[in-house]
């Protein structure tokens, strides 16, 4: 699928990461206030248990074997103490963006990318999560998972301003209990993702695939002499009356997208949309709720 476009090639990669960066505080911004409003009380799994994260000291007792002894912190007082660890029933939630050249595109410049409307919902549910103690990491770019609050600036960061692709995707290595939220385009189509999805189900993962488009997309309002061009420019496609391809188009482009739901209804997934010249709070709340009402348990 081919849409008028900004040509991307690898001389402007390092301008392209300078623009994120200087993005990345107003999208961060962005994300935290579509957020807030989130219900996130249904997330919090933190209590005491087994697991390696540190939950607080107790007095130890007669019952805990000498190997439980925390002897540097006993050593500060006259009684023995035992460190505590929190249970890890948290989920781990990986969130990908698909940052592939087709995501960096908007058919007009009040519109955001569709990258960073993705990058947006991405974080925003980010932050509900590490709020709510669930563990969140970004496939292909985190180096391990993020838990609590203080994790929340570098998983937005990495998520905002790290690339990784569909292929790191399907190898990633997924603990028990991991999910996964994909935001993508999909314009590579069902031929492509389906055996990418159809790896990722035998991991037996719950997953979220969260549909992003311009209304350029949706609508193709091209008229007249128009020049198409792929996202790398390798391929073009000339008009020279472009409202005559518009229906052709537009089945294809929603016939295509149905695919993709298909695919996820198969699997037992869950398939979300959104446009991004529509309010992104909607769509926000969807993966959420659908987080809450135990779609990732």
């Amino acid at each position: 699928m081919i849409l008028a476009h900004n040509k991307t090639d690898n001389s402007q990669s390092f301008l392209q990461a300078t623009e994120l960066a200087k993005r990345f505080p107003a999208l961060l911004s962005e994300a935290r206030k579509i957020s807030t409003n989130a219900l996130h009380g249904a997330h919090g799994r933190r209590k005491r248990g087994n697991g390696e994260t540190f939950w607080e000291f107790r007095h130890a007792r007669a019952e805990d074997p000498a190997s439980a002894i925390d002897w540097r912190r006993s050593a500060h007082s006259d009684a023995l103490f035992v460190r505590e660890t929190e249970w890890e029933a948290s989920n781990t939630v990986y969130l990908w963006r698909d940052s592939s050249p087709e995501m960096n595109w908007r058919s007009q410049s009040y519109l955001p990318l569709k990258q960073d409307r993705a990058a947006v919902l991405l974080v925003a549910l980010s932050l509900v999560l590490l709020r709510g103690s669930e563990r969140c990491m970004v496939p292909g770019v985190s180096q391990k998972p993020g838990t609590g609050i203080g994790a929340s600036e570098r998983i937005a960061h990495e998520i905002i301003t790290g690339t990784s692709t569909a292929k790191q995707l399907t190898q990633h290595s997924r603990q028990r209990q991991a999910h996964l939220v994909i935001a993508s385009d999909f314009l590579e189509g069902e031929a492509v993702w389906k055996p990418r999805l159809d790896t990722i189900q035998q991991t037996g993962i719950s997953v979220i695939l969260l549909h992003i488009s311009d209304p350029a997309e949706e609508t193709f309002p091209f008229k007249g002499h128009t020049l198409f061009t792929s996202a790398n420019g390798r391929e073009k496609i000339d008009f020279g009356r472009a409202q005559l391809a518009q229906s052709a188009y537009v089945e294809q482009f929603f016939t295509a997208r149905d695919q993709m739901r298909q695919l996820a209804h198969n699997n037992g997934w869950m398939f979300l949309q959104h446009r991004s010249d529509q309010n992104p709070a909607p769509v926000f709340l969807a993966l959420a709720q659908s987080i809450s009402n135990g779609h990732l348990s």
